[in-house]
């Protein structure tokens, strides 16, 4: 054979496989990882406490394993599913690995969980006898073990995890899984109360805790469990967040503001360090809202409209907190440019301008939108929202006109609401109080206004108008000594509020000045 002869037939394929291989593009490598396509995790220092000893010769996975733990324990769902697979980077056959990423995953809400479970279970062998125990559990959960039923998922789960304790039971996993696959009301709490036994710091357990205690309205129970929870999470936005679903239920205004702010500001440095949008932060909308209700509650107005323009940023329409901060002001043209935040909503609206009109007593302003609520409610009489709006307005505007007669709608909204846990969330506890004893004053009936003040101190010991209205009654009666207390109860409380705010409230509260007046005091 001739091989000279074959070159130029050689050479012609080899330069159209090249011209072939040329014209292809070529999809390149943009650095994210294969399931969550989200950039690598970065290690962060002082995130969380949390240490899980697993299967593995890789220190770098056991580090994003932790982290991952940490995150996922405090519901930062993408970055728990990020640092469970970038632990996978560094040993991809770490079967405990692809189990966590499978629950990161499946919580968070975006990919397939299904695939990450497959894999822990194909790589069991490499798995510890204890990870071997959990990953069973998660796939007797998920009905992928034979002879498992929907019917009895959560049982056979429970039965891996009861075999681990009893072989293993300084288990932290073990501990925290089993409370996870309880059934019933109080059932989880004796295994997070057992975990806490064996790490009296573990971030898991404390969190759940915080929401159980909440949920059973028994929110004194659940804050020590706030406060190991941020001792076990420094670095975590959430853990000094939780505290404020029970601080502003049982008055601990002195922690509950400062912490979520710190919430916020660990926030933001997580978006930059992470090149996190807000919007990819499911938390971050609730973070805002829950720290611009404490910051009104405490009089910090101008840090309420900082944290105002960080939701616009953002994005977020916070229309209730937004509402509330303005009307405190008295801020009244901003008031009004919250109004059509509720567009659609006739009855929202007419609430907000009725109590805007009522706030600057003008009545005449006031009585259509009032007539609108009394419409309102004669349509939908099983509405008990809507009933406790019309007696709120309707007995102020009755007040207003020096009508004793308002004081008993105003007791009735007090006497609907006062021992409902829901409405003395977030900062609402004395607002109905405060309402009845403002009435009273108008009309001269001190004795009520005693009465509506105090209950408003006894449902929010944080109450600036509850303790400002004392020290108005008391200075109407001749009871110097008492004022005087009253005033520096209400000093304490409002020690950081915005400068001439304290005295803008006892001028509106004392009728001094008209609150068109009191809305220029103490704008900074």
């Amino acid at each position: 054979m001739n091989f000279l002869r074959l070159v130029p037939a050689f050479f012609a394929c080899s330069v159209l496989a090249f011209a072939q291989e040329a014209t292809t593009p070529v999809k390149k490598d943009d650095g994210k990882l294969p399931q969550t396509k989200l950039a690598p995790a970065k290690l962060v220092p002082d995130l969380c406490l949390v240490k899980y000893p697993i299967q593995t010769r890789s220190p770098e996975c056991q580090a994003f394993f932790d982290q991952g733990l940490g995150f996922f324990y405090s519901y930062v769902w993408m970055e728990a599913a990020r640092s469970f697979e970038t632990a996978l980077k560094h040993d991809p056959d770490c079967a405990i690995a692809h189990w966590a990423l499978a629950r990161a995953i499946e919580r968070w809400g975006k990919g397939q969980a299904g695939p990450s479970l497959k894999k822990a279970q194909e790589l069991i062998a490499n798995a510890s006898h204890r990870e071997t125990l959990i990953i069973k559990a998660k796939l007797a959960e998920k009905g992928m073990i034979d002879g498992v039923t929907p019917e009895n998922r959560k049982k056979e789960a429970a039965k891996y995890l009861d075999e681990l304790l009893t072989l293993h039971d300084d288990d932290e996993e073990a501990w925290f899984l089993r409370a996870q696959v309880a059934e019933g009301t109080n059932a989880m709490v004796p295994y997070y109360k057992a975990l806490l036994r064996v790490n009296p710091l573990h971030p898991g357990a404390h969190h759940e805790l915080v929401h159980h205690y909440e949920n059973i309205k028994r929110p004194a129970l659940g804050w020590p469990h706030a406060v190991k929870y941020i001792e076990s999470s420094p670095g975590l936005p959430h853990a000094y967040h939780m505290q404020a679903h029970l601080g502003t239920r049982v008055g601990r205004w002195d922690k509950t503001t400062d912490w979520s702010a710190k919430a916020i500001q660990l926030q933001t440095a997580y978006h930059k360090l992470m090149d996190v949008k807000p919007g990819e932060d499911w938390q971050y909308q609730h973070h805002l809202e829950i720290l611009t209700v404490s910051l009104i509650h405490d009089g910090r107005f101008k840090e309420a409209r900082g944290i105002k323009k960080l939701a616009q940023d953002a994005k977020y329409t916070l229309k209730g907190p937004w509402f509330r901060l303005h009307l405190n002001e008295r801020n009244w043209a901003e008031v009004e440019n919250v109004v059509p935040m509720f567009k659609g909503d006739k009855v929202a609206q007419s609430y907000i301008k009725a109590i805007m009109y009522l706030r600057q007593g003008e009545l005449e302003r006031a009585e259509p939108e009032i007539n609108t609520l009394r419409e309102a409610l004669a349509q939908k009489k099983s509405d008990k929202e809507l009933e406790i709006k019309v007696w709120e307005t309707l007995g102020m505007a009755m007040c207003l006109r020096g009508e004793d007669a308002g004081l008993k709608l105003l007791a009735k909204a007090v006497e609907k609401v006062k021992d409902e846990f829901k409405s003395h969330a977030w900062g609402h506890g004395a607002y109905h109080m405060e309402n009845w004893g403002v009435g009273a004053l108008r009309v001269g009936q001190l004795d009520v206004a005693e009465e509506a003040f105090l209950e408003a101190l006894a449902h929010d010991n944080g109450s600036a108008r509850g303790a400002l209205g004392m020290q108005v009654v008391c200075e109407r009666q001749g009871r110097t000594e008492e004022s005087l207390r009253f005033a520096e109860l209400a000093q304490r409380i409002w020690r950081k509020a915005d400068p001439g705010r304290l005295q803008a409230e006892l001028q509106f509260l004392r009728g001094e000045a008209s609150p068109k007046t009191t809305a220029s005091a103490g704008q900074n």
